[in-house]
C-alpha cells in the first residue's frame, strides 16, 4: 500500500483517502523541501507543476493531479494508485492515525446518550481522541462515494 503526502489544499482528498484505508498526511502551509524530504517513503500528491524538477532532483515520488474539482481528483488516484474503492473507516478522518476497536461501554462518557443506545463499530483515535462510531453519516458516505465512482 502506498502511503501519501499531499498539499495543503488537497486536505479533502486527503480526508476521503483515509475513509478509504490510505495513510494520508497533509502538510501544513506552504510546500517546501524539508517538509517534503522528511518523508521519502510518501508519495507527494499536488497540483503545482512549478516544483517538479526539483521533485526529481530531490529523488522524491510524486504526482501532479489536475485542479478540477475533488470527485475527479479521487478518481484519478482511486485509478492511478488502485485503490480499492471501499470505505474503510479504519484511519483518523482528522490526524490520519490508524483507529481502534472500542465497547461502547469505554466511551460512553464522551458519546451522546442516543449514540450510546443505537451506535455500532465503535473506534476511537488514540492520538487525538474522536470517537467513531456507524451511524446515520455512514449510508451518506456510501452513497457519495458510489456517485464518484459512477463518474470515474
Amino acid at each position: 500500500m502506498k502511503r501519501f503526502l499531499l498539499e495543503a489544499d488537497l486536505h479533502k482528498i486527503a480526508h476521503w483517502l483515509r475513509l478509504l484505508g490510505q495513510d494520508a498526511l497533509l502538510l501544513k502551509g506552504p510546500i517546501g523541501k524539508a517538509d517534503i524530504i522528511k518523508h521519502p517513503d510518501r508519495v507527494f500528491i499536488t497540483t503545482s507543476r512549478k516544483l517538479e524538477p526539483h521533485f526529481r532532483a530531490w529523488g522524491i515520488e510524486y504526482l501532479i493531479i489536475p485542479k478540477e474539482d475533488w470527485k475527479v481528483q479521487l478518481c484519478l488516484l482511486i485509478r492511478y494508485f488502485n485503490i480499492e474503492p471501499s470505505l474503510k473507516l479504519n484511519r483518523c478522518y482528522y490526524c490520519n492515525t490508524q483507529l481502534v476497536g472500542v465497547s461502547r461501554e469505554e466511551v460512553k462518557d464522551r458519546i451522546p446518550p442516543m449514540v450510546y443506545l443505537y451506535g455500532e463499530d465503535f473506534t476511537l483515535c488514540p492520538q487525538c481522541g474522536k470517537v467513531y462510531w456507524k451511524g446515520s453519516h455512514h449510508p451518506k458516505l456510501r452513497r457519495t462515494l458510489r456517485r464518484v465512482l459512477a463518474s470515474c
